[in-house]
């Protein structure tokens, strides 16, 4: 008895070649979404009379579940996918530097920063680690749907440099730090729960990690670390 080609593909090469696939079928009907909003507006707006304000509104929601559904793609290609890593020097303050300088943050979100005066280089693929970041950041505002506080800390040893994000939510359900980092793990009523899982595979790929625990405060701190430039 014969396999066919399903059979002799590992899953994980079916899971990515499934990922790329429904990604590419998604992302083009989302486009054209886009797209023709676009062209509402500008006609809208060319007829000089004002908008209804609950046009307007539905206006902003299609845009927002659009780019989530994008958001939602983006995860899922990162996930799957194996990231070949373009390697630069940077300092481990240009981290917080990143989340403080562009990080969208809701309404009710203060930020507290606590950079390291070492600031300590390291050498990574930049753009790998900000998306890691920013599933970071991410986490922890969306721990906090009613407003809190995150708190960026970078810090150092001899060999290795640290950047911790803690959020002032509820915290980390039974303590189980591990348990935040599987995949498909949330809490929240939305979200995939791939970007703890991302975060440590990027992190890992640079010969570092990240781990999870409740903060003595209360909420949530995620530790991420790098080896340094020796």
């Amino acid at each position: 008895m014969s396999m066919n080609n399903a059979d002799k593909k590992d899953k994980p090469d079916l899971l990515r070649q499934m990922a790329s696939v429904v990604s590419h079928e998604i992302r083009n009907p989302l486009a054209i979404i886009s797209n023709s909003l676009y062209f509402i507006k500008t006609r809208l707006a060319a007829g000089g009379a004002a908008v209804d304000p609950k046009v307007t509104k539905h206006m902003g929601i299609i845009e927002g579940e659009v780019k989530r559904s994008n958001d939602v793609m983006e995860e899922i290609l990162a996930f799957t996918r194996t990231r070949e890593l373009i390697l630069a020097p940077a300092h481990m303050n240009a981290g917080i530097d990143d989340l403080a300088g562009s990080y969208p943050l809701p309404p009710g979100i203060t930020l507290k920063t606590a950079p390291d005066a070492g600031d300590p280089r390291v050498i990574v693929d930049i753009e790998a680690v900000r998306y890691a970041l920013r599933c970071v950041m991410a986490n922890a505002v969306q721990a906090m749907p009613e407003g809190g506080t995150v708190t960026l800390e970078c810090t150092h040893d001899d060999k290795t440099g640290y950047l911790s994000v803690t959020d002032s939510g509820p915290g980390l359900p039974d303590g189980d730090g591990e348990k935040a980092f599987e995949p498909f793990f949330t809490t929240r009523p939305r979200g995939i729960g791939l970007g703890l899982t991302i975060a440590r595979k990027y992190f890992e790929q640079h010969g570092g990690t990240a781990k999870a625990e409740n903060a003595p405060g209360g909420g949530a701190k995620i530790t991420v670390s790098l080896p340094l430039v020796k």
